[in-house]
C-alpha cells in the first residue's frame, strides 16, 4: 500500500525505506558475516590444537590383516526396492529388514524364508529393530512415527497389517529406534531429541 503514513497505513515496500536504513542493514549483515568467519577460524584453531594424532598413526602397532575376505552366506530375496535398514534378533536366526517398497519383512536368516511381510504406512522408512524377546519389531522414518508390531513367528500369524502401537511425539523424522527391553524402546529423531518410551502404554518416560 502506497497511501503513506499520513493516512495511517504502514508501508512495507522496500523502496519506501531510506538509503540510510538499507545501508544500516547491509552493514549489520557484513558485521555478522565477519563474526561468523572469526568464530570459524577460532574453532578450526581449537580443533587443530587438540588434533595430536590421526587414525593411521594410532593403527601402526596393529598387525595387518592378510587374505581377509567376506563371503556371502545367504541372500535374502523379497524386497523390490532399496533396503534402508536391518536388525538381527537375539536368537541369531531371525532378522527384520525395512525397504522403500513399503514393507517390513521378518526373515528366518538360516533358511532364507520370509516369516512375515508387514505393509508400512510410509515407504520412507529409515530404521527397524527387533525386541530382545523376539515378539516385537519396530520401524520409523520420515513420517515422524515409530510403529511397533507384534509377531509370533508361526504361519497363522504371518499376516500382520496394523501396528499394535504407534509412538507419536517427535516433530522430525525417526533416524533410529532400539529396544532397551521388551518393555522400553529408545528413539532418536531429526528434531534433535531422543525419547525413551514405555511400549505397552506408549507413554514418554
Amino acid at each position: 500500500d502506497r497511501s503513506g503514513p499520513d493516512k495511517g497505513v504502514l508501508c512495507c515496500c522496500c523502496t519506501c525505506f531510506g538509503e540510510e536504513d538499507r545501508m544500516s542493514v547491509q552493514e549489520q549483515l557484513v558485521a555478522a558475516r565477519s563474526r561468523c568467519d572469526k568464530l570459524k577460524r577460532e574453532l578450526e584453531s581449537y580443533k587443530a590444537a587438540l588434533r595430536d594424532t590421526n587414525l593411521q598413526k594410532e593403527s601402526e602397532p596393529v598387525a595387518p590383516i592378510s587374505n581377509f575376505k567376506l563371503d556371502s552366506r545367504r541372500i535374502l530375496r523379497g524386497h523390490v526396492s532399496s533396503v534402508y535398514a536391518l536388525h538381527w534378533a537375539q536368537d541369531s536366526r531371525s532378522m527384520c529388514s525395512a525397504s522403500q517398497d513399503g514393507r517390513l519383512i521378518i526373515w528366518n536368516a538360516l533358511t532364507t524364508y520370509k516369516v512375515s511381510a508387514i505393509p508400512l504406512r510410509s515407504v520412507w522408512v529409515m530404521t527397524c529393530a527387533f525386541a530382545p524377546g523376539g515378539t516385537l519389531v519396530a520401524c520409523g522414518g520420515l513420517d515422524n512415527h515409530c510403529s511397533i508390531f507384534k509377531i509370533k513367528g508361526s504361519a497363522k500369524d504371518s499376516q500382520i497389517t496394523k501396528p499394535s502401537r504407534e509412538l507419536s511425539y517427535h516433530t522430525g523424522y525417526i533416524s533410529c529406534c532400539r529396544f532397551c527391553s521388551d518393555r522400553y524402546i529408545l528413539t532418536s529423531s531429526g528434531d534433535m531429541s531422543c525419547i525413551l518410551w514405555e511400549v505397552d502404554s506408549g507413554e514418554v518416560m
